[in-house]
């Protein structure tokens, strides 16, 4: 299936953001890493979606930023 972002032109973009995002989620649900490293890392992935897919960063918002906020505040007990 698919990623939203995914289209023709684009798929070796959207599969490094896939695992980019895969990694920044294993990061925030794992204890070894500091709530810094985290928060770089999720910057660093959109930043790289940025240079990749510029029209699609509200799409990132939508899938990612929601993603990533669930996950502090079920692993890291953020508010």
């Amino acid at each position: 299936m698919q990623a939203p972002w995914e289209d023709a032109d684009s798929p070796d973009a959207a599969e490094a953001l896939r695992r980019g995002a895969e990694r920044v989620a294993s990061m925030i649900v794992t204890s070894t890493y500091s709530d810094l490293d985290c928060a770089l890392a999720e910057r660093e992935l959109r930043m790289e979606c940025l240079r990749l897919l510029p029209d699609r960063m509200a799409l990132f918002d939508l899938v990612y930023a929601s993603r990533f906020r669930r996950l502090r505040e079920q692993f890291r007990h953020e508010s």
